[in-house]
């Protein structure tokens, strides 16, 4: 008797709790066109050799960081769902301090995960040759490694960047710099 009533129990269980479940079409459908193209402005930044001393003029103290030039670059690719992608760039960069106007062309690897909804955390990494145009006639290797945060829906992003133009104007050490800029991209 006992087995019976297990049995019954299980069989009444077995269709009391089928669910019947919606299918909910997906949010982001595949892009038909896998292509991007960016653009940055950003300024490069240099230390301060005399951050936090009192300046004697102002009676302020000086920054830790000087503005030193500006930076224009644009650039295409090819993107998987917005999150992975590679890319082709060119640019120009003006280093006021070294009075040095270079020319990079690189191609980039792009990581692009979303954080939340509207946003996404970018990780950038560049190659290629970096070219003067300031009558010095130098070249070299160009790298750079970014990492930003950029909107969705608008396009418009904030980043970081280090980049080394792969040549010295007049001492051993490689040209390079710090960067902090704006960037847009339409997908």
């Amino acid at each position: 008797m006992k087995s019976k009533l297990l049995l019954f129990l299980l069989l009444v269980f077995q269709f009391g709790f089928a669910q019947d479940e919606e299918v909910k079409p997906r949010k982001y459908i595949e892009d038909p066109k896998p292509f991007y193209t960016k653009f940055e402005v950003s300024a490069p930044l240099r230390v301060n050799q005399y951050a936090g001393e009192i300046d004697p003029y102002t009676g302020e103290k000086e920054p830790w960081f000087l503005l030193d030039g500006i930076t224009a670059r644009a650039g295409i690719g090819t993107h998987l769902d917005k999150w992975i992608g590679v890319g082709m760039n060119i640019g120009i960069d003006w280093k006021a301090n070294r009075c040095l106007v270079v020319v990079p062309v690189f191609g980039t690897f792009r990581l692009s995960p979303r954080i939340t909804e509207e946003m996404r955390i970018t990780s950038e990494v560049g190659y290629g040759r970096a070219l003067s145009i300031s009558g010095d006639k130098l070249s070299g290797n160009f790298k750079k490694i970014s990492l930003g945060v950029e909107d969705e829906e608008s396009g418009f992003g904030l980043y970081i960047e280090l980049c080394q133009y792969g040549f010295s104007k007049i001492t051993p050490e490689r040209i390079g710099s710090f960067v902090i800029g704006l960037n847009y991209i339409v997908f």
